[in-house]
């Protein structure tokens, strides 16, 4: 089994999550508590940075326990419920997702942020829509929730194409058309706003 050591701290890596050009993320044990730790290759002070913004705007994230500034290595608590696009394969996604994701965006549209708003980068846990990536950019007019995103939250071609890039099965996959998706979008955006 590997091992990565943050500071004086050993935890030993039970499985590879992903890898990215910028990053790999492990799921790894400490003092038998489960951490999400990524190794980054770059962008590592971009990465507290952004934290340090996401964290100051409200916005619901994994909670950064541990770093090692020499060795570009931090630890995240680790979730263990589904993403939202887990879910999103089962089938359509319950209001309380919508819910927890339009309150999630008041906090974003308040302090001029937009995240990347695909389905797989959140996590609903309990009544809170949690977002996994620590990517952040300048809110724009083109860059919104319901810009960019959101028809990917409903069972329409954007969606079937992220869950076949990301290897889910999709031939089961019962498809909204392209008008059904904006109306979905706009009941939604008109009912969670405020």
């Amino acid at each position: 089994m590997e091992e990565i050591w943050i500071k004086k701290k050993k935890f030993t890596v039970v499985k590879v999550v992903a890898n990215h050009p910028d990053h790999d993320s492990y799921i790894a044990t400490y003092a038998n508590v489960s951490y999400l730790v990524r190794v980054y290759r770059e962008e590592y002070q971009k990465v507290l940075d952004d934290y340090k913004l996401l964290k100051h705007c409200g916005i619901n994230m994994a909670k950064m326990n541990f770093h090692d500034d020499e060795r570009q290595i931090i630890a995240f608590d680790a979730f263990h419920e589904n993403g939202v696009l887990t879910e999103l394969s089962k089938g359509p996604l319950p209001e309380e997702y919508f819910r927890a994701l339009f309150a999630l965006y008041r906090f974003a549209r308040f302090s001029k942020i937009a995240l990347d708003w695909a389905p797989q980068n959140f996590m609903l846990r309990g009544s809170q829509m949690f977002y996994l990536p620590i990517k952040v950019s300048k809110m724009d007019e083109t860059n919104g929730l319901e810009k960019v995103g959101l028809a990917s939250w409903f069972h329409g071609k954007e969606l079937k194409e992220i869950l076949k890039k990301k290897g889910y099965d999709v031939s089961g996959y019962q498809m909204m058309s392209d008008a059904e998706v904006n109306k979905s979008m706009a009941l939604m955006a008109i009912k969670y706003w405020n």
